[in-house]
């Protein structure tokens, strides 16, 4: 579990590094364009977790 903890720490880590430098060039112009990109990321990362859990369980 920590390391998946440690994996999506990452993630997001890379993701603000992103938008930063995208935020720099003016590739981003507001903070809602920022939010949208981290929520989408969370449920990808949502999705994958329960996926993982739920495939887990069935082949045990």
């Amino acid at each position: 579990m920590e390391k998946a903890v440690l994996k999506i720490l990452l993630t997001f880590a890379i993701l603000s590094a992103i938008c930063c430098a995208f935020w720099q060039l003016r590739w981003l112009t507001s903070a809602r364009e920022i939010a949208t990109l981290f929520a989408i990321t969370g449920g990808v990362i949502a999705i994958d977790l329960a996926w993982a859990s739920l495939r887990k369980k069935m082949q045990s």
